[in-house]
């Protein structure tokens, strides 16, 4: 179904991100850090070893992991400073993941672990084969392993795995092979050195087979292998349920599926009530613990909006649909197949509302409260381009980047996608300029398509090379290299009807969602950034345990912004108690422990959740900022009033004295309380915590809370 529907946008966006590839080399180039921008934002003073920055993961002991479009398989951490600053802090390079991998899904464990799935884009090559495969990165050791993979299941499709190998000219043997895991029997293999019609005969190892045919030459070579695999995995969600369960979406069907993270297994559990798949869509959990879903196809199957939301007590999916009268108010549809079928991200708000950005230029308000829907503002902004501007244009999250500050405000971003401009155009044979009525908001590397969807005049992946002026551009496309090129036009034509833009489209624009006056404002995003060049999709965002917001456009210069305000004393948490456990571990009672929110969302090609808590230390004498490892959260809702537990481990750098513990949960932060730390409750450095050795081998708790000064508990309100 994915391939089948999405075919031409996936080109789209591929062509996209060489786009934005193409930006951010320009940008390398060209320009160094900046100073810091107007209206709190903020470079970050060092760079990374990568070219680019794709997803970005805050982790338990309070670094940042960020995955990179260079070789989709390096990872490096953005480590803060002796002080907690971010804008300061320094990299480093991580261990290689097993599998290269593109728009996968992804969660930090209660382990302190981080867990990957599946990949649009899999393999050296970036195939798109939904590769179903899973792995866990283990930060003590700097080492990944592999995990189960994705559940068989039917209707993948051919799907291409492309690999360098070893071949042996006369022999039936393929080895060098990058992974077989998807590979079956009966799967064709083509390349040099490879008969016509030759399939795979035997998976032999992870990295060799055997063929039906002899190699004709030896040495290296590329191949392609060609088949229907067991299971496929990608542009979906998945989102941490209670019992360390991570509940996973379905590209293909409507059922979903529960991870166990201790027993490395999948079982199936609820069927949602339509016939929906989870591409595309993504997920919010609500304080009740229940998981918030949009249904995307259905929703522009039938032209009315529809919701589910999942109970993992019971594994079941219930409607929560005004068009079937399971909820009250009014939906939008929030995307139609002009923006490809995606959608934006979901966020649970401060006020208890969620919000659906679409990828349409709506917007959707949930009270779970009420079981109520309502419109949100829609996102709208002048499109400014060489040869001028549209005012108060259609803006749209076809996949985009948004984070809710701790003073409730949600920043996001969004790109033209919804505004596609159709024209009419004057082309001559063999030139690539084009005559237009007005070039009013186009931009370089916009798509450039025949409105008939034939190609006898404007080739196959063309885009705009250049505006040239208010009434004419020059027609380009991208070579191997991802190098814009010009093209020319394959006949003249006075009058042909055109599209221009669409899905994807430059620039990404930035908004600010008031949820109190419900207003969505345009905002200019950071000086020096390359927004301009690029759609949304390739933007990400994350909130610090600072409570600012860290801000990628894909380069590799990241942004801090500094919001004004704080989250209401009534929501922070709260600590209660703070017991000392044993071999350097503490247990952490409080309420509101895992913050408002999600605090950052994408959707289905990524996931950053961040509600569970950061516990930080600082020194009062010199200021000095210690994270320390947080595990064993036994909750994984938000906003509870109920009382809930964080284990967590020493920083090895924290030395015996008296200290201010502060506990964040998704960049909302507690009061500080002080606290002294013992010589005998430190961990030596590298040692695994102990809450994750088995129970016999701790030592028993060393007596009550170790706090100078016990807050006033506070009492849950109903």
């Amino acid at each position: 179904m994915k391939t089948t529907i999405n075919g031409r946008v996936e080109l789209r966006r591929y062509f996209a991100l060489k786009a934005a590839a193409f930006s951010a080399a320009l940008l390398l180039s060209t320009t160094s850090a900046t100073a810091a921008a107007a209206e709190g934002w903020t470079p970050l003073a060092n760079r990374p070893s990568v070219n680019s920055i794709q997803l970005m993961i805050l982790m338990t002991d309070g670094s940042i992991m960020v995955h990179t479009f260079d070789d989709i398989q390096t990872w490096v951490k953005l480590t803060p400073d002796a002080k907690g600053s971010y804008i300061n802090g320094t990299w480093t390079t991580l261990g290689k993941m097993i599998t290269p991998r593109l728009y996968f899904a992804s969660q930090v464990l209660q382990n302190g672990n981080l867990w990957v799935m599946g990949g649009e884009y899999t393999g050296p090559f970036e195939d798109a084969n939904w590769g179903p495969q899973a792995e866990i990165y283990n930060p003590r050791k700097n080492s990944w392993s592999e995990a189960a993979g994705y559940p068989p299941q039917s209707g993948c499709g051919l799907v291409p795995v492309t690999s360098g190998v070893n071949l042996t000219a006369g022999s039936t043997a393929v080895d060098g092979i990058y992974s077989t895991y998807r590979i079956l029997p009966g799967w064709t293999i083509a390349g040099p050195g490879i008969p016509a019609k030759t399939t795979v005969v035997q998976v032999e190892s992870p990295t060799s087979l055997s063929m039906s045919a002899k190699a004709t030459a030896s040495g290296p070579a590329v191949v392609q292998f060609v088949g229907e695999p067991a299971s496929c995995f990608g542009d979906d969600p998945s989102i941490l349920v209670p019992g360390r369960k991570i509940l996973a979406g379905n590209l293909l069907g409507p059922e979903t599926y529960l991870y166990s993270i201790a027993e490395n297994a999948f079982t199936p559990t609820g069927t949602k009530v339509y016939n929906d798949s989870s591409d595309e869509e993504g997920w919010a959990v609500l304080p009740s613990g229940q998981i918030l879903n949009y249904d995307l196809f259905q929703s522009i199957a039938t032209n009315s909006g529809y919701a589910e939301k999942y109970n993992p007590a019971t594994g079941d999916w219930t409607s929560i649909s005004p068009a079937d009268g399971t909820a009250r108010g009014t939906l939008p549809v929030l995307s139609d197949p002009e923006v490809g079928y995606e959608l934006g991200p979901i966020l649970r708000l401060l006020d208890g509302r969620a919000l659906v950005i679409g990828a349409n230029q709506h917007t959707a308000l949930y009270s779970p409260s009420k079981n109520s829907w309502a419109p949100g503002p829609d996102m709208r902004a002048d499109l400014t381009g060489p040869g001028g501007t549209i005012r108060n244009a259609l803006f749209g999250a076809d996949d985009a980047a948004a984070a809710i500050l701790p003073n409730g405000h949600v920043y996001l971003t969004a790109d033209p996608g919804p505004n596609p401009i159709a024209s009419n155009a004057g082309t001559r044979a063999g030139s690539p300029s084009v005559q237009l009525p007005s070039t009013a908001g186009m931009q370089s590397t916009w798509s450039v398509a025949q409105a008939d969807e034939k190609h006898t005049t404007i080739p196959s992946n063309t885009v705009i090379y250049s505006v040239d002026s208010p009434t004419s551009i020059t027609l380009g496309t991208f070579d191997s290299s991802g190098n814009l090129i010009k093209r020319n036009a394959l006949n003249t034509q006075a009058n042909i009807p055109l599209v221009l833009g669409g899905v994807f489209s430059s620039p990404t624009q930035l908004f600010d969602f008031n949820p109190d006056a419900g207003t969505m404002t345009p905002i200019a995003g950071p000086a020096g950034s390359i927004l301009a060049t690029q759609g949304s999709f390739v933007t990400r965002m994350l909130v610090l345990p600072t409570g600012q917001l860290l801000f990628s456009d894909s380069s590799n210069q990241l942004y801090v912004y500094t919001p004004r305000g704080s989250a209401p004393a009534q929501l922070r948490p709260v600590i209660l108690n703070i017991d000392y456990r044993g071999d350097g571990v503490f247990k952490l009672t409080g309420i509101r422990l895992n913050g408002q929110s999600a605090g950052a969302a994408y959707g289905d090609d990524d996931q950053m959740d961040e509600n569970y808590p950061l516990v930080r230390l600082q020194n009062p004498a010199n200021g000095n900022v210690y994270y320390c490892r947080s595990t064993n959260w036994d909750s994984v809702r938000v906003g509870s009033n109920r009382p809930e537990t964080v284990d967590f481990t020493l920083n090895p750098a924290v030395t015996p004295g008296r200290y201010e513990l502060t506990v964040v949960g998704a960049g909302i932060a507690s009061k500080p309380v002080p606290i002294r730390i013992r010589g005998d409750e430190l961990v030596e450095t590298g040692a695994e915590p102990a809450a994750q050795l088995p129970s016999a081998s701790r030592r028993p708790a060393s007596g009550p809370s170790k706090l100078l000064r016990a807050p006033k508990p506070v009492h849950p309100r109903h």
